[in-house]
């Protein structure tokens, strides 16, 4: 009764066999239509019999007075679920916990708490950009792979090339960054550690092998590793920053071992900290332009160095010159 969604996605036997056999319930076509016959003469069920295969769904504004209360720290989490985890939720799911998420809403429709799922937001600190078009079957296909631990066929279209391989993908989790979906994964037979851009999937099917994963693979323990982007480990940074620049930095800081210097003689302030030398620190460090100056590392502040020569070996020219000519 769960799996039955309200009358806006009305579905099929076949669905509702296909979502019972995900939870390891095997159970006949012929079996599913007498439950579904015996249960709409107790329940507001209906079929939409205007077409073949005949979908079923809740009727409109059913009253699920048989199914336990939310708490209102409940119906809020949800709400709250609904809102801010859309991207990693697959569709499937999002439909069976559409009638969850309307008896939230009735649950906080007159308290104090209704509003509070449309009054918070999650801001990205840096520039936002729009997802990636994405096939919603190869997401399909991706959500069942990895949550049935099977193997998935698909071609793929790495970054730059202009033509996709068919590859055999073994699934091991997914991770999102910025607005770009990422599968964790090995290929083929092999055991090293790849990330596929799930945009660039096409033409995929689930399998009925079952996927394998390396030996100790913790997904968890994976992924504090991929968090740090193109890393070349822990450094002691030394960076002198105008005061305006580094206000924020004295209450949300870098690292637990960070200090701040003032030096007023040349009004900058000094902030040390251990932080990974990575991807994301260089960008972050380049956003401030001249608003801060890298000490240390003397490598950190060479490469740092010559990226600004070249910008500013850029911006001398007018914007109708040719630097190349």
């Amino acid at each position: 009764m769960r799996l039955i969604p309200p009358n806006r996605w009305p579905t099929t036997v076949a669905d509702l066999r296909d979502s019972l056999a995900k939870q390891g319930i095997d159970v006949s076509r012929r079996t599913v239509e007498r439950d579904l016959q015996s249960l709409s003469a107790r329940f507001p069920l209906i079929a939409n019999e205007t077409s073949k295969p005949f979908g079923w769904c809740w009727v409109k504004d059913p009253n699920f007075g048989f199914a336990p209360k939310l708490s209102i720290s409940q119906a809020v989490a949800l709400l709250l679920a609904q809102l801010h985890l859309r991207t990693l939720m697959p569709d499937s799911l999002m439909r069976e916990l559409a009638p969850i998420f309307d008896q939230a809403n009735q649950e906080l429709a007159n308290g104090a708490w209704n509003e509070w799922h449309r009054r918070t937001a999650v801001i990205p600190t840096s520039l936002a950009l729009l997802p990636p078009a994405m096939d919603c079957s190869v997401l399909g296909d991706v959500h069942e792979a990895l949550a049935m631990r099977h193997q998935l066929v698909a071609t793929y279209r790495s970054k730059g090339a202009t033509e996709a391989r068919e590859i055999t993908i073994h699934p091991l989790g997914l991770i999102m960054r910025g607005s770009v979906q990422y599968l964790v994964c090995t290929l083929f037979h092999y055991a090293d550690i790849r990330q596929l851009a799930v945009h660039r999937l096409s033409s995929t099917a689930v399998t009925r092998d079952a996927a394998t994963s390396p030996d100790d693979f913790v997904f968890a323990t994976y992924v504090r590793t991929a968090a740090k982007y193109e890393s070349q480990g822990p450094i002691r940074l030394v960076a002198r920053f105008t005061p305006e620049a580094a206000e924020h930095l004295r209450e949300t800081r870098l690292s637990t071992d960070q200090q701040i210097t003032d030096m007023p003689d040349i009004r900058r302030v000094e902030v040390t900290a251990t932080v990974e030398a990575d991807q994301t620190l260089r960008w972050w460090l380049k956003a401030f332009g001249s608003s801060v100056e890298v000490m240390e590392p003397a490598e950190l502040r060479e490469e740092i160095r010559q990226e600004a020569v070249k910008a500013a070996s850029l911006y001398q020219l007018s914007p109708q010159s040719n630097p190349h000519e």
